[in-house]
């Protein structure tokens, strides 16, 4: 046999390599997948931003308002304040309560609080002076236990109930 003549060979010839491209249809669905969730993340994201601005805004001013009392000690013209921050933020939150008054205010603040029945954040003495300190020249109140119950109700009150939206609705007016 004759030897063979290494100068007829061909090179080796590689084949082209493989693309990434086009993608297979599983990574298509995948990214079709995130970019779901992700813009569903973002919009209940902005949800949650928009509907906690109101209350963010009025336990900033609640705090803005402590400062000042605590500088000043005017306890008549920080429970005027207190009332009208709790006022401002239900213009938005609860607009229904907008016109209560008196008993009936603190009667919607009880029923709007996030604790059970038996326990409210506004004791009888915080409640009194919420609802008929405002009227009075000089209302003895704790303003301490005040602007702790106001802070702890703007962060965890809760959606009225139609029962409670009825015994709201029986009170006073500020006309």
């Amino acid at each position: 046999m004759p030897a063979a003549d290494l100068s007829q060979l061909k090179d080796i010839h590689l084949p082209e390599t493989i693309s990434n491209w086009p993608m297979a249809f599983g990574w298509w669905a995948l990214l079709a997948v995130v970019l779901v969730l992700l813009c569903t993340s973002l919009y209940f994201w902005r949800q949650y931003q928009i509907k906690n601005a109101n209350k963010k805004a009025a336990l900033r001013l609640l705090n803005h308002q402590y400062e000042q009392f605590k500088a000043s000690k005017d306890s008549q013209r920080f429970l005027q304040q207190v009332n009208q921050v709790l006022k401002r933020y239900c213009l938005k939150a609860f607009p229904e309560a907008i016109h209560l008054s008196g008993p009936a205010w603190t009667n919607f603040l009880i029923n709007t609080s996030a604790k059970d029945a038996h326990a409210t954040f506004f004791d009888q003495p915080t409640a009194n002076a919420i609802s008929q300190g405002i009227y009075q020249e000089h209302c003895q109140y704790d303003a301490h236990t005040l602007y702790q119950a106001c802070t702890s109700w703007l962060k965890q009150n809760k959606p009225l109930t139609t029962e409670n939206r009825i015994n709201t609705q029986t009170g006073g007016s500020n006309d």
